[in-house]
Formats: structure tokens, sequence, C-alpha cells
């Protein structure tokens, strides 16, 4: 049990009573008892609802926020500026080509510009 709820139940046991001995008489006392039962009716009612709290309030469940395990963002991306060397490069095919007797062979053909 906790400290609380140990501390909240002997003040609920010790208000019982004070409540229980205030409501009873002396039986030596002469007197209208009809005064004597309101304070212990208040004592009641006061226990019982600090009681009704108590027992309401210990099976209620409890909502525990979950806890997150902190991962850093990844870093931002890097941009390196590439350059290209401006070359001609020949756009290059092959064909195939006949010589002078008629013989045909496979030759390189650039374009040129």
């Amino acid at each position: 049990m906790s400290v609380m709820k140990k501390t909240l139940s002997a003040g609920l046991i010790a208000l019982s009573v004070a409540g229980a001995l205030t409501a009873t008489a002396p039986a030596a006392e002469a007197r209208d008892r009809h005064h004597d039962v309101w304070p212990g009716v208040a004592a009641g009612l006061a226990g019982g609802i600090i009681g009704g709290a108590i027992i309401a309030g210990s099976q209620r469940p409890v909502y525990v926020e979950p806890e997150y395990e902190y991962v850093p963002p990844p870093p931002p991306p890097v941009y390196h500026r590439t350059y290209y060397r401006a070359e001609y490069v020949p756009r290059c095919h092959y064909e195939w080509v006949e010589n002078e007797w008629g013989e045909a062979y496979r030759a390189r053909v650039c374009d040129r510009y």
C-alpha cells in the first residue's frame, strides 16, 4: 500500500471513530436524544463520501503515456557542383563499304560538325 492510501485509510478510521463517539451520549443524561443524531449523520456522510472516493479512485486504470526513444533526423543532403569538359565527341557508326574491286567490308563512319 502506498503512503497516501495508508494516510487516507487512517484518517477515515479516525473520522468514523470520532463520529461514533460524538453520536453516542452517556446513559445517565436525561435530555432529548434527537439532537445528538445529526453529528453522527454528518460524520457518516463525510466518511461515506471520502471512502467512496478512495475506493472508486483505486480501481480505475491509470493511463501512462508511452516513452519513445529519440531518433535524430538524418543529415541534410549535400550537393556538389559537377563540371563537365566541353569536348566534341563525334557520333560514329559502322557501315558496309565497297572498295574499288567491289569487295564489301565494314568501316567506321563518323559524322562531321
